[in-house]
């Protein structure tokens, strides 16, 4: 793909090269690739519910405190902990991790999340009632836990709270040294995420993100390009497909990264060897950023360009797949990844921004079903998750989220089981 794509310079206050060279920098800090300090990762309390004559998923997924480790375990290396999970039983070959931080989001004009997706996702997921042939699979996923960034964003609490600041109401541009201090944020919390997630994908286990936003694609991305490049022994790029109404593909400006612009920075520092969207809203993506997709090759599809009653003047949901998955193939050596942004579900209340326009939850089901067949991706990230804060995280609309991803990651795990382990 073309990282100096005509036009990009335009629109920025400072050169494209220096604001590419600044992520990186700020990316590898000091230098160096990635710390390797063990990862913040907070560990939930969710009860697995007891019924008579079923068993749940929960019975079956491991945590790092179910390995075998030495008495000595908080001196192991996180690597050196997944390593030994690898060793347990059948062996993992999944890891499911949370992150959610609402920095990223509210660079790009969102609202900041109540913290809660994660914990919706994790409590009908462990709740899921195995079926017949589906003991494999979940016996070889590892729920690792939710990564912290309180640090983080308790920085800009500290901020706000001496300087008179109302997060929820303060916009960008209204106060410049709030908003350095929480493009600085963004880039550590991708860092953080991208730290762990090279650890997984170095050991050969496909991770599996539970996102707020859509900016986690930088750092796991960025981690399993890492990861996979430690692994082989060679540098390893990624094919990425994306089911969503944004093209999430802005340019690069001086808010840096943020839930707008992961893919077109992962494309700018050179691990993004090809990009792909369907279901594309025909009213919610700007002529610049189209031109950008454009500009570096991208692959695209707006949902009215696909027939979902059968025209026969437009492609089929299912055609315009098998174009989205051609459009992906390379030579080899790439690693394929999914991102599922929930707001590609039509009329979803808790997605953080709600299409009017989008795909039933029954057709991204299937359409995860069938890329996962074709394309084999390595890692899926599923975003932009926004429970309620005023109900329960095991009731109403907070309940149907929750069971919706988690439905959406045990069709991968199911249709991820037969591809042969790397």
């Amino acid at each position: 793909m073309n990282t100096t794509a005509e036009g990009m310079t335009s629109q920025l206050t400072r050169p494209l090269n220096s604001l590419i060279t600044l992520c990186l920098t700020r990316l590898r800090r000091n230098g160096e690739v990635l710390e390797p300090a063990p990862p913040n990762i907070a560990h939930h309390d969710i009860s697995v519910p007891v019924r008579g004559g079923q068993t749940s998923t929960g019975d079956h997924i491991k945590t790092l405190f179910d390995c075998e480790l030495p008495a000595d375990k908080e001196n192991e290396t996180f690597v050196k902990c997944l390593e030994k999970a690898q060793l347990q039983g059948p062996g993992i070959r999944f890891v499911v991790l949370g992150s959610e931080n609402y920095v990223g989001k509210w660079l790009n004009g969102g609202k900041r999340g109540a913290g809660l997706n994660y914990k919706c996702f994790a409590q009908q997921f462990v709740s899921t009632p195995v079926g017949p042939g589906q003991r494999n699979f979940f016996e070889q996923t590892l729920l690792l836990g939710e990564v912290q960034y309180d640090d983080i964003t308790q920085q800009l609490n500290d901020m706000a709270q001496s300087e008179g600041i109302d997060q929820d109401t303060i916009k960008y541009g209204e106060n410049k040294a709030y908003d350095r201090m929480v493009e600085e944020a963004s880039i550590r919390c991708q860092r953080r995420l991208a730290n762990i997630v090279r650890c997984i994908a170095r050991c050969s286990l496909r991770p599996i993100c539970i996102s707020g936003g859509n900016e986690d694609i930088l750092g796991l991305g960025y981690g399993v390009h890492l990861g996979r490049t430690v692994a082989q022994n060679s540098v390893t790029n990624l094919t990425l497909g994306n089911f969503d109404c944004h093209a999430d593909y802005k340019y690069l400006d001086e808010r840096g990264a943020h839930s707008g612009n992961g893919f077109s920075i992962l494309n700018a520092i050179g691990c993004l060897q090809k990009y792909a969207v369907l279901g594309l809203s025909p009213y919610e993506n700007r002529e610049h950023m189209m031109e950008q997709l454009i500009n570096t090759n991208c692959w695209y599809r707006y949902l009215d360009d696909i027939s979902l009653i059968g025209a026969n003047n437009r492609p089929s949901l299912f055609e315009s797949l098998l174009d989205m998955i051609k459009a992906l193939e390379t030579d080899g050596g790439e690693v394929p990844g999914l991102c599922v942004d929930l707001d590609v579900t039509e009329d979803f209340s808790t997605a953080s921004c709600p299409a009017t326009l989008g795909f039933t939850r029954a057709q991204v089901h299937e359409l995860v079903q069938e890329f996962t067949r074709y394309n084999k991706p390595f890692f899926l990230l599923l975003a932009e998750g926004m429970p309620d804060p005023s109900v329960p995280i095991t009731a109403g609309v907070n309940r149907t989220l929750g069971k919706y991803q988690a439905g959406l990651v045990a069709c991968y795990l199911r249709n991820c089981i037969s591809v042969p382990h790397i």
